[in-house]
């Protein structure tokens, strides 16, 4: 029997790309696919175009008011289909090729764990070509690098029933990512598995809600405009401290420390100190560290 997958898809004035996305879902091989759309507050053709594929029965959609990409993900899995064997995220304006839900769902069933979240490397698609892997092979990953970053993107995340009903049940209340806060809840109560290949053309251009940059002008770019928020940011923490509110009774005693060393690294120089010296939470290059530590200390991560 074919698995099913429950394709969780948010869109916001996406005309441009949208049906070659949704072709692309359909052209998904050995699996069956329900596509779930919700709507961020479009203003362009992108309901037009919704309306038209529900009227095929090709997907079911429902309008929403403007909440952000990641807020609306939530919402999505919120209000996704209980009888699924997996569930997919799925970003407006990328390819998906052929084989990527039936590459995903075999290896989470190959594992033979429950509580388990896939996710894979991605190929930059920009201007109709192909320019490479977002990221490197060989990853490393574990509970301390997912509390400070998150090794991959959303469109390349595809998890099981039982981790998708645990975290239906438990919400957060606000989180910056759904793909941070997704990874984090695999990796502090169930099971990550990174695929270093690519099923995905992961599309960039100007519009793109978030993304991955890749030129050293893009990259520094983004590290500039953080600097806006920077005095006001604290979303590893909070993210840690929703972590445990939701999921701490799910967590194996050495994984809830983890999470709780950064939910409280700012109650005394002590536990900032604690922080900044552990080596295991690393963002993997040197220069990503040196700001993580420094932020550690002015009590901004």
């Amino acid at each position: 029997m074919k698995p099913t997958v429950n394709i969780l898809l948010s869109t916001y004035n996406g005309e441009k790309y949208l049906e070659q996305q949704l072709h692309s879902l359909l052209s998904q091989q050995h699996v069956t696919i329900d596509i779930l759309v919700r709507d961020d507050g479009s203003t362009d053709r992108t309901c037009d175009i919704l309306d038209r594929w529900q009227q095929r029965g090709q997907l079911t959609w429902y309008k929403g008011e403007n909440m952000g990409w990641a807020m609306s993900f939530m919402h999505l899995l919120a209000h996704s289909h209980d009888d699924a064997d997996y569930y997919a995220f799925c970003d407006q304006d990328d390819i998906w090729l052929p084989e990527k839900l039936l590459r995903a769902t075999s290896m989470i069933a190959e594992s033979g764990r429950e509580g388990i979240l896939y996710c894979s490397n991605a190929n930059y698609y920009r201007n109709g070509h192909v320019e490479g892997l977002i990221k490197p092979p060989g990853l490393h990953y574990d509970l301390y690098t997912a509390m400070v970053k998150c090794i991959t993107v959303g469109c390349t995340m595809v998890f099981d029933k039982v981790l998708a009903t645990e975290m239906k049940q438990h919400l957060p209340r606000v989180v910056p990512a759904h793909d941070f806060w997704v990874y984090q809840v695999a990796s502090s109560i169930g099971t990550v598995c990174y695929d270093d290949t690519s099923n995905l053309l992961y599309r960039q251009h100007a519009h793109n809600q978030i993304g991955q940059k890749r030129t050293f002008s893009e990259i520094w770019t983004r590290r500039m405009k953080t600097l806006r928020t920077f005095w006001h940011d604290h979303s590893r923490e909070e993210m840690a401290i929703e972590l445990l509110r939701c999921h701490g009774d799910k967590m194996p005693s050495a994984n809830r420390a983890a999470v709780e060393e950064m939910a409280h690294y700012r109650k005394s120089v002590v536990s900032r100190l604690r922080l900044f010296f552990d080596k295991r939470y690393t963002m993997g290059h040197f220069t990503n560290d040196f700001f993580l530590r420094l932020r550690i200390l002015l009590g901004k991560v």
